[in-house]
């Protein structure tokens, strides 16, 4: 529970999060569960699909997510 409201704060603050990320600053492989949780209490978190390389140059599709903000 403590990792969710973490990424929650990291959200909220603007934090843009993918799994890899995730799991460097707060040691969870759960990203995607917890963003579930999140968006079905209420919390508008969206995700933009991301393309990047990895160490052996192979291309990678991966989810970045964030909390819409209303202007």
């Amino acid at each position: 529970m403590k990792v969710q409201y973490e990424i929650l704060f990291a959200l909220m603050s603007g934090e843009r999060l993918s799994v890899q990320k995730a799991f460097r600053i707060f040691h969870t492989t759960e990203l995607r569960k917890v963003v579930s949780r999140l968006r079905r209490r209420g919390h508008d978190i969206r995700s933009e699909k991301r393309t990047g390389l990895t160490y052996d140059g192979r291309t990678v599709t991966y989810n970045e997510y964030y909390l819409a903000h209303e202007n």
